[in-house]
């Protein structure tokens, strides 16, 4: 069973950690395990798995850099970072047993793991990162010029604006990702055995889908907060 609220698998005083939470950890440690592997593994004459991945890396790049015309790798990262982020989150969702492991927590059985993204609260937490962070890398390149468009008359608009983008991204992906899960569950009951697989391939497809969007708009945002005028 889906549900809106994220479960909780443990908790004390301090600190709750849902299912949907430690699926984001779990994210990071792979994405952080596979860049340290990879990077002691970088050789002058690459090897044919680096040269993939150099020609995967480089062609959203230039996906990128024709999108927002900036020669900056900095910037670059923290763009990219939203996007191999979604993505493997996404996909980690639909990975066979991935939300097949049950535990008890007070009397009620409940997932261990969850797609990240299927929790309002997580897609609102990365649409806050992506707007500040748009926010600040305008003001760090622009200084007290940036901040003019909110001390105007129409600075109250250019407000409601940004929060406006916190909204719009956060509810386009957690919509996207539990109507996601939600389908496959409901395939998997009704016909549980070979009819589920075109629905995976689709749910890739939609989860590559996200992560390119959610890429785009905080490079298009972030182009936009960068120009001139």
């Amino acid at each position: 069973m889906i549900t809106l609220k994220p479960e909780i698998i443990f908790e004390n005083e301090f600190f709750k950690l849902s299912n949907t939470l430690l699926a984001g950890f779990i994210t990071v440690l792979i994405l952080t395990a596979f860049s340290l592997f990879f990077k002691d593994k970088l050789k002058e004459e690459p090897s044919k798995i680096q040269v993939i991945i150099e020609t995967i890396f480089e062609s959203i790049y230039n996906f990128w850099y024709n999108l927002t015309e900036i020669k900056n790798l900095k910037i670059f990262a923290f763009c990219f970072a939203f996007f191999i982020y979604i993505l493997l989150s996404n996909w980690l969702g639909i990975f066979p047993g991935f939300g097949s492991v049950y535990l008890k927590h007070h009397e009620e059985k409940i997932h261990l793991l969850r797609t990240a993204y299927s929790d309002l609260n997580m897609t609102l937490a990365l649409s806050f990162i992506s707007v500040v962070g748009i926010n600040l890398i305008a003001l760090f390149k622009q200084g007290f010029h940036y901040l003019k468009k909110f001390l105007n008359p129409i600075g109250i608009l250019e407000l409601v604006s940004e929060f406006s983008k916190i909204i719009s991204f956060s509810f386009r992906l957690f919509g996207n990702i539990l109507a996601g899960e939600i389908l496959i569950l409901i395939i998997n009951f009704i016909l549980p055995l070979l009819a589920p697989l075109p629905f995976m391939f689709l749910e890739i497809f939609v989860g590559f889908v996200q992560a390119l969007i959610f890429f785009t708009l905080t490079s298009i945002f972030l182009k936009v907060a960068l120009s001139e005028h």
